[in-house]
């Protein structure tokens, strides 16, 4: 099989993955909005004393109240956290490092200012009243306390940093210290707005985003649940217990909370449009736990412990973390080879200490790995160009009668002992190893704002002067050209010739820089590749056949050079009648 074919085995192959994920994420997503996988049960309550209605606040209010608020801060060597007394939401957790600095500022994992928007607010059915404020106290740089008492309950909770990265513990306590018995339902979610202009758009034909566009997750049942804000503002999804978290992602990194107990009745998803008069700006996107609802007599008091993390999808450290976190990295069907090179990319980066050069050099690693393949892909391409004269007498013969010409190329590859589909086995191997790199550079944060050289200053984010993408396709009609195909038209040839080359420059425009450049290395070394292959194959194919043995030599000239000169000797003397008739005639 030709490299040409080969090339559409692979776009073909790229087709059908985008279907599949397509199709599995319309068949999960294609439940009916707020249908649960099993109804949360409850035993049977006494009325309990209706919460006092919260009175909304007037814009000069809301204004006051936001210069009034307080915050207080939890510190760790991943992250700086800032909660607001308002509402024990936070309003900023900034990450620590170079690798997190946007525009030479900390990246912000809180991406809303709206009260009612921030993460981790604590939200129970009518209370507090809206002009209500907590009373917030440090206890240490890693943990601190809030507290509130009103309309007979008394809320406390207690932010702590977790022991791993980008981990806090969130623990809500509350106490009905009434008079009568009182039904209450805590909620704990996170919020993440994102502009229209960050988000980009979709990639056709290829399963990926731009690294700011985001979606809800929910894993419930052994499940996750990915649901992205087109799908989200049509409908609010919803997902019953067990869930072992919920929260949004993007390309990068994680917003979640994960409930400690199997005390959590649902998950829900929202999102919602952003407007500026009528121009579209962005999209909020939410993910809310709500706690099964207790009920509390007199006295008594429920405790609700949660873990949310805030950080990248970096595998170690969601392993960490627990919670099934690790599963919100997906790289498809091929996720523990992904890993695997993921793993090996930073064994290499932590030899060379640039994450390009590493790319480079784990590039040269897989070619290495793949040779004996593609040694046998060559050689069968070599096979059937040497057919190519003998096919296309074919061709010219039948014309447009497929079956006489299928039997009649059928035939002459039996003759010859060409198998056509040699050239494909090697292919079809190296296909996941090839969907696995792809997944593992479109989506490994350690790419995240990393810089390779010259103006290339972040691997996660397209080359923005489009060099690597034009030198890709250049390389890719380079080898095309070098390689002409066998069996197809001269409009399939040419069409071949161009259309790849076209598409895939068309494809790198809005990819990762990173992936680009693995793209233009492997083609790069895939040439030189080809080229020495071919000389070798030329150089067998040319070179005299090695005399026989004397072991293989026939018995009659198994005989001693001597004798061999003597016979011939003799052979070369007149016979005696030769001689008379030479006396005779003298």
């Amino acid at each position: 099989m030709d490299n040409k074919r080969i090339w559409v085995l692979l776009a073909v192959s790229a087709v059908i993955l985008a279907g599949t994920n397509l199709f599995g994420e319309h068949a999960k997503n294609g439940k009916p909005a707020g249908g649960k996988t099993a109804a949360a049960t409850s035993a049977p309550v006494k009325p309990s004393a209706p919460a006092t209605p919260a009175r909304v606040l007037s814009k000069a209010e809301a204004a006051a109240r936001a210069q009034a608020q307080v915050l207080g801060s939890i510190e760790t060597d991943s992250y700086t956290a800032r909660v607001s007394n308002l509402n024990g939401g936070l309003t900023s957790f900034a990450l620590k490092g170079k690798h997190f600095l946007v525009n030479g500022k900390p990246l912000d994992m809180v991406s809303t200012n709206k009260e009612q928007f921030l993460p981790l607010a604590i939200d129970i059915d009518g209370w507090p009243a809206a002009d209500s404020v907590y009373t917030l106290t440090p206890r240490s740089p890693r943990e601190l306390a809030l507290s509130l008492e009103q309309d007979g309950l008394r809320v406390t909770r207690k932010l702590e940093a977790g022991r791993g990265p980008f981990q806090l513990w969130v623990t809500t306590n509350v106490e009905n210290v009434g008079p009568a018995p009182r039904k209450v339902q805590l909620r704990l979610g996170t919020h993440h707005y994102v502009t229209r202009e960050a988000e980009g758009g979709n990639i056709p034909l290829l399963p990926v985003r731009s690294s700011a566009r985001s979606s809800g997750l929910c894993h419930h049942a052994g499940e996750l649940e990915r649901d992205d804000h087109e799908k989200l503002k049509k409908s609010a999804h919803e997902y019953s217990s067990p869930i072992e978290f919920t929260g949004v992602e993007n390309v990068y990194f994680l917003s979640a909370v994960a409930p400690e107990a199997n005390d959590v009745s649902d998950c829900e998803m929202t999102a919602s449009s952003r407007y500026v008069g009528n121009e579209l700006v962005g999209n909020l996107l939410s993910a809310t736990l709500s706690h099964k609802s207790v009920e509390l007599a007199p006295g008594k008091s429920a405790s609700f412990h949660a873990l949310a993390y805030l950080g990248p999808k970096s595998p170690h450290e969601l392993a960490a973390a627990g919670h099934s976190l690790k599963q919100a990295i997906q790289s498809g069907w091929f996720t523990t080879l992904a890993e695997g090179l993921t793993w090996l990319l930073r064994r290499i980066y932590e030899g060379v200490g640039n994450w390009g050069i590493a790319i480079v050099l784990l590039t040269f690693v897989v070619k290495l790995v793949l040779l004996p393949l593609t040694y046998n892909q060559m050689r069968s391409m070599a096979k059937m160009k040497e057919l190519k004269p003998e096919l296309d007498q074919i061709n010219t013969l039948y014309g447009d009668d497929r079956e006489k010409k299928g039997a009649a190329i059928m035939e002459l590859y039996r003759k010859r002992g060409v198998n056509p589909m040699a050239g494909c086995f090697p292919v079809l191997l190296q296909l996941p190893i090839w969907f696995s790199l792809y997944a593992s550079l479109s989506s490994n944060v350690e790419l995240f704002h990393a810089p390779f050289a010259l103006y290339w200053t972040d691997l996660s984010s397209p080359d923005r002067f489009f060099i690597l993408p034009v030198a890709l396709g250049a390389l890719m009609f380079v080898q095309q050209k070098m390689t002409p195909a066998s069996g197809m038209d001269p409009l399939q040839q040419k069409m071949m010739l161009y259309m790849m080359p076209t598409m895939m420059t068309s494809f790198m425009l809005f990819l990762p820089a990173g992936l680009c450049l693995y793209m233009f290395t492997n083609s790069a070394l895939s040439i030189t590749q080809q080229r020495v292959i071919e000389a070798q194959l030329k150089k067998a194919s040319a070179a005299p056949a090695e005399p026989k043995s004397a072991s293989q030599q026939p018995q009659s000239q198994e005989q001693p050079p001597d004798t061999l000169t003597r016979r011939s000797e003799r052979s070369a003397r007149p016979s005696k009648a030769e001689r008379r008739w030479r006396r005779g005639n003298r």
